[in-house]
């Protein structure tokens, strides 16, 4: 019996633990993200780039914002989840050009903030994200 009463108490500390980091870091839905990107090693006095805005669904099963384009495929390499931020890297292939990409996501409620560094063809691209759940996945 005594066995027995040792055994109770670990497997609830398992489970609480386990319930704990298996939580939803982000309500799932459509959200609407703006993208302002900065590149590395332009001349000075070059225009900022405008912002972009773009529409994705997000669930638990998939916290990483891009946007899609045509003949893109991306491969997720990495994914670590440590509280309600997501650190994710990734390489996409457009039209046989390929552009590695690494970034972070902090989700809180309705709304995100983020970075994302990409490098492509020798280039260095920076920015900076913020969104928010506008509703229903659609």
């Amino acid at each position: 019996m005594k066995h027995i009463k040792t055994s109770i108490p670990a497997l609830l500390i398992l489970f609480t633990t386990t319930a704990c980091t298996a939580s939803p870091i982000l309500e799932d839905g459509e959200w609407e993200m703006t993208t302002q990107m900065q590149m590395t090693g332009m001349p000075a006095g070059t225009p900022q780039l405008p912002a972009m805005l773009h529409r994705q669904c997000l669930s638990n099963d998939m916290m990483v914002p891009t946007q899609e384009r045509q003949n893109q495929d991306c491969e997720k390499m990495k994914q670590d989840i440590s509280g309600n931020t997501v650190t994710w890297s990734m390489r996409c292939t457009t039209n046989g050009v390929v552009s590695d990409m690494n970034g972070t996501s902090t989700y809180s409620g309705d709304s995100m903030e983020g970075s994302m560094h990409m490098i492509t063809q020798g280039m260095e691209m920076s920015s900076q994200v913020t969104g928010e759940r506008i509703g229903p996945c659609k």
